[in-house]
């Protein structure tokens, strides 16, 4: 094992992970199936989501499945790349009805069809879990997953209704990301305790659309990015979960580097994972 910390960090800090929240809601979404609160990955987010069958909604949006929203092809029309104030936090514009917000956007593509990244509609699977469940997604997280690899440290950022961002939002430290990467390793097992069926974890890893921005180089799995080699999380500022089985490696990377994107993904394929296989 080997770490690094600068500029005056610790290990016990909490660091914004970003986007590597949508990775760790995948895992969530895994757990959900194998303690019987999903019934499988075909499942339509209109048995959670009554909202889904409101008046302005496309119909189709009803019979998005849990699938479509781990994989990024849910079709709503949404360019992410623009700004949008109301990703993140409390939004006046939404008058606390983001719900409905989300759900009336418009679909570009028929669901399952296109890949295209969206915080929004990953937002969803935080309310489809937190109604299958029975339980605020933070605290499924924290009894189903964080408890089990001992992560005592988390923040987890609220909607205006309570749910928990599932786009992004939580705090982790970054030892506590090399534990989720370490599940990943194991096909689902943390100290001998299964979290995930390694079916799932194995599904995960996998390519289930083609991908796009924000990573073009990288195929799309269940909430998780998948190359030749591993898979990996990434989150805005350089956050990362690289996970390579063939290796057995698994590095965590917690920046603030808003400036070079992909600099920490270079620096691990040259001197971690090309040193080893080398």
């Amino acid at each position: 094992m080997f770490e690094h910390f600068r500029h005056d960090v610790q290990p016990s800090d909490l660091q914004e992970i970003n986007s590597v929240t949508k990775s760790v809601v995948g895992m969530l979404a895994g757990i959900a199936l194998r303690v019987g609160a999903l019934r499988d990955m075909q499942q339509v987010i209109g048995e959670f989501l009554p909202e889904a069958r409101s008046r302005g909604v496309d119909e189709r949006v009803r019979n998005i499945t849990i699938e479509q929203l781990l994989t990024m092809t849910s079709g709503f029309d949404w360019d992410e790349r623009t700004v949008d104030e109301c990703l993140l936090g409390a939004c006046s514009r939404l008058g606390g009805e983001r719900l409905r917000f989300i759900l009336s956007r418009p679909l570009a593509y028929a669901p399952g069809t296109h890949f295209n990244y969206d915080s929004h509609a990953t937002h969803l699977l935080s309310i489809v879990l937190a109604r299958a469940t029975g339980r605020a997604l933070d605290r499924f997280a924290h009894e189903a997953l964080f408890d089990p690899l001992d992560i005592e440290r988390c923040e987890w950022i609220v909607d205006e209704e309570g749910y928990a961002f599932a786009g992004r939002g939580l705090s982790l430290t970054t030892r506590d990301m090399a534990k989720l990467g370490l599940v990943m390793l194991s096909g689902g097992e943390w100290q001998g305790k299964r979290l995930l069926d390694e079916s799932y974890a194995r599904e995960a890893a996998m390519p289930h659309s083609a991908g796009g921005w924000p990573v073009d180089d990288a195929r799309y799995g269940y909430l998780w990015w998948v190359e030749p080699r591993g898979c990996f999380a990434t989150g805005f500022g350089e956050q990362y979960i690289f996970v390579v089985p063939e290796e057995r490696i698994v590095a965590a990377v917690s920046s603030d580097n808003n400036k070079a994107p992909k600099h920490a993904r270079s620096l691990f394929d040259k001197y971690v994972r090309d040193a080893r296989a080398g």
